[in-house]
């Protein structure tokens, strides 16, 4: 139903054509909704990273010297302030104690030339977006060049994300500081 987030739940159910054996010709909309609580995250998360990989491996990209462009990010959003949720989550803090609402971190990828979402991970809002960069890697597309921003400097993932597949390259902004050695200079600077 998300994928349809135009169309209101009952033109949904009346377009496909939902029905129950010898019931009704349709189902109410109301029953759509109570069909997807039952089926949990865990099908919604399979039916997400089904669609997104069909997609990404039908789209006719623009590549850079023959490389995918991807972007890895994280983001921060809050969820509905439940006890289950808060518990689950957690929140953020301030001087004042916890902040309104829990909030959920999750790290996306992306195909930048055409900003298609192809996976993500999240987790508790105290989570390390470099912990959530490593569920990421065995999807990884082959052929790739990931940008990530300084905030996943880490050796360690960095080192498995190139490892992991065929021609996975990565780039990051170097940090303040960053001791290295120039081995070839293709530009003056």
């Amino acid at each position: 139903m998300s994928l349809f987030r135009q169309e209101s739940v009952w033109n949904i159910a009346t377009k496909m054509d939902i029905a129950l054996p010898g019931k009704a010709p349709l189902v109410a909309p109301s029953a759509m909704v109570q069909a997807r609580q039952r089926l949990g995250t865990n099908a919604v998360e399979q039916s997400f990273k089904k669609m997104a990989k069909h997609w990404y491996q039908q789209g006719k990209f623009e590549t850079w010297n023959g490389l995918n462009l991807l972007g890895v990010d994280g983001v921060v959003w809050r969820t509905t302030d439940t006890a289950q949720n808060r518990e689950k989550y957690g929140s953020g803090s301030t001087q004042y104690g916890h902040t309104a609402f829990p909030q959920i971190r999750m790290v996306c990828q992306m195909e930048l030339t055409s900003h298609q979402l192809i996976n993500s991970a999240f987790d508790k809002y105290k989570a390390s977006e470099m912990v959530l960069a490593e569920q990421l890697i065995s999807d990884t597309p082959n052929h790739s060049l990931t940008l990530f921003d300084r905030g996943f400097y880490s050796l360690g993932l960095l080192h498995q994300w190139q490892l992991a597949g065929e021609e996975r390259h990565w780039m990051i902004p170097a940090r303040k500081g960053l001791q290295f050695d120039v081995i070839k200079s293709y530009s003056r600077v």
